[in-house]
């Protein structure tokens, strides 16, 4: 049992790393992929649960960023760091709305209707914060790696 779940964060970091690796070394401009990593990572902070593929092909009609690099950029959200953004959120939408719930992952869901509209503010404000960081921190390493390739 113990080696199963080994294997299986092993397996979810070796993806992570992947996904890095994708957005690292994709084509086009530095603003298009860092834009694609940030929307992707919007979706991955954001209770989507597994819509952030769609969400992002509908954006991509409207702004043309690196598609590869958002779908990459929504494994920020994993079953290893899906429970910690969703304490977060919450966390944080309780500065904005008060609530008498208690947030426990064991039972979130039978309390999804009294802690939804604190869930979904406080996703959208970490969302966005996790998005302008992931923004900077790509297009910075990706105008980096390319002005060390052209030395």
């Amino acid at each position: 049992m113990k080696q199963t779940k080994r294997n299986f964060v092993i397996n979810i970091l070796r993806r992570v790393r992947i996904s890095f690796l994708k957005i690292y070394y994709a084509r086009g401009s530095a603003h298009e992929i860092a834009l694609g990593a940030s929307i992707g990572a919007f979706w991955g902070v954001f209770p989507t649960f597994g819509l952030s593929t769609v969400l992002s092909l509908l954006l991509y009609k409207i702004f043309r960023f690196n598609l590869i690099a958002a779908i990459s950029g929504a494994f920020i959200s994993n079953p290893l760091t899906s429970p910690f953004l969703l304490i977060i959120s919450y966390t944080v939408g309780e500065y904005f709305i008060k609530s008498n719930v208690k947030f426990e992952l064991e039972n979130w869901q039978q309390n999804l209707p009294q802690i939804g509209y604190v869930l979904i503010i406080g996703s959208t404000v970490v969302s966005l914060f996790t998005s302008i960081i992931v923004y900077y921190l790509t297009k910075y390493a990706i105008e980096r790696r390319r002005s060390k390739a052209n030395i």
